[in-house]
């Protein structure tokens, strides 16, 4: 399946509004930034991608909603392998990213973190400036630092 299909059934199944700060204009954005991210970090580009349209997407309100990651990978499942274009290795990173993203959690994989970058670096669509100290990968801080990125 290819990406733009991929997003086109997550824009169909999401409970999300089109117009919510959580929605697709969120999730380009989180793309964009870790599209940056990846050109200078060792890190999987497609996985993070992938995080940047699932994260949210089964989010029930902008409001407080601390179950929609954990719904997110639950959705996640629904794709198969073949259609996300990833390994069983892979999806299982996808899913740990999603599920985790709003929590504090440990991790040694640069992927993740990247995925979790790219989602803190738009913070500043909620009035909240990223703190690079808050940030996993050089490029993410260098982002935030300079509000900069390619």
């Amino acid at each position: 399946m290819s990406m733009k299909k991929i997003i086109y059934r997550i824009k169909a199944e999401t409970p999300v509004p089109a117009h919510s700060v959580h929605g697709y204009r969120h999730w380009e954005r989180v793309a964009d930034y870790g599209h940056s991210i990846a050109k200078h970090e060792d890190v999987n580009e497609k996985i993070i991608t992938l995080f940047a349209y699932f994260h949210d997407c089964q989010r029930l309100s902008d409001g407080s909603d601390p179950e929609h990651g954990p719904r997110a990978a639950k959705y996640i499942k629904t794709f198969s392998k073949k259609a996300l274009g990833l390994d069983e290795s892979d999806v299982e990173r996808l899913i740990f990213a999603c599920r985790h993203h709003t929590y504090d959690c440990e991790t040694n994989d640069l992927t993740i973190k990247a995925c979790w970058d790219s989602d803190r670096l738009d913070l500043d669509r909620l009035g909240i400036i990223p703190d690079p100290k808050y940030l996993f990968t050089e490029t993410a801080m260098k982002i935030a630092k300079y509000n900069y990125y390619e």
